[in-house]
């Protein structure tokens, strides 16, 4: 009597053979019942598996991408450095070009005929009331003369400075020293060279560079240009 257990019936010919047979002995049907299924089967599990991992690592990049976004985001980025206002930035313009133009010249006529052109274009790009609102700049020199007024410089660009007199008696016309007891003066003692500052004044018209400059030598005025300044405010960035 044959055991259930031990044959199966051919699919094609329905007579019974072994289940070890890989195929039927009277027809040569392929017996293997299941192995489509198996590898069709495991095909879509190892298809699942690669789809869960590569969708992980997608999952971890994004997350990564998104991390960077978010720690350093635009807005950040940009108020890292504030703008300078336009007046301030036409005014470091027009010294640079002269400045390069200047160490061109061939002689000292060219170099007196640039100074010229210099001093219209620094006054054009200052305005016709000689003002600054709201410059940015770098506090390089806070001191005090004989009389305990303070004696400021402050860097608004490279190797361009604003500044008040350093004594009284050259400012006794310009008034340039900050008077102590002055609302000023008493910001300013909460200040220290290196301070990144705000500011706001007024320069003093001259007529060898348009604006009053303080260097000894044309070549320091043009290439190194200290501007004598009437400050009315001064504030921490």
């Amino acid at each position: 009597m044959k055991s259930d257990s031990l044959w199966k019936a051919c699919e094609a010919c329905g007579k019974q053979f072994s289940v070890k047979a890989k195929s039927c002995p009277h027809c040569g049907k392929d017996g293997r019942r299941f192995s489509k299924v198996k590898w069709v089967g495991g095909g879509f599990a190892a298809l699942v598996i690669f789809t869960a991992i590569l969708g992980s690592g997608e999952s971890k990049k994004g997350a990564v991408e998104g991390n960077s976004k978010i720690a350093v985001p635009k807005s950040a980025i940009e108020s890292a450095a504030a703008p300078l206002p336009q007046r301030q930035v036409s005014f470091i313009a027009a010294i640079s070009e002269y400045k390069t133009r200047f160490d061109s010249a061939v002689n000292e006529l060219q170099q007196s005929v640039l100074r010229d052109e210099r001093s219209v274009a620094i006054v054009k790009a200052v305005g016709g009331q000689l003002r600054a609102d709201g410059w940015l700049g770098t506090l390089r020199k806070l001191e005090t003369n004989s009389d305990g007024n303070a004696v400021v410089i402050v860097r608004v660009a490279q190797n361009i400075d604003l500044a008040t007199w350093n004594n009284a008696i050259s400012d006794v016309v310009h008034s340039t020293l900050i008077e102590k007891g002055t609302p000023l003066y008493a910001a300013l003692v909460n200040m220290s060279a290196g301070d990144k500052i705000k500011l706001s004044g007024n320069f003093i018209r001259a007529e060898a560079d348009g604006l009053f400059e303080q260097s000894i030598t044309v070549r320091g005025a043009m290439t190194a240009p200290e501007f004598l300044f009437k400050f009315t405010d001064i504030s921490k960035q």
